[in-house]
């Protein structure tokens, strides 16, 4: 009998912490280090921090991550 395993996204592993945080600059530091340590593609690894250096406060950091966990991890509503 094979285990299933659970396999979390990057943006589920770094959801918990980002919306605790509190400082933009913080944030942004803690998700793009997260983002380059992981062995994502390189051109999604680019468009996530892009996206994440174009948010301009702590607000937007956490409404892209709300969104993308939305839009590419399924929880969103239908």
């Amino acid at each position: 009998m094979k285990t299933k395993v659970q396999i979390k996204s990057v943006f589920e592993q770094v959801a918990g912490k980002v919306f605790t945080m509190t400082n933009t600059s913080e944030t942004k530091n803690y998700i793009i280090e997260f983002i380059t340590s992981k062995g994502i593609n390189g051109t999604d690894k680019q468009g996530i921090i892009n996206k994440v250096n174009a948010c301009r406060n702590v607000r937007e950091l956490q409404n892209y991550i709300c969104n993308s966990l939305l839009m590419y991890e399924g929880m969103g509503v239908s």
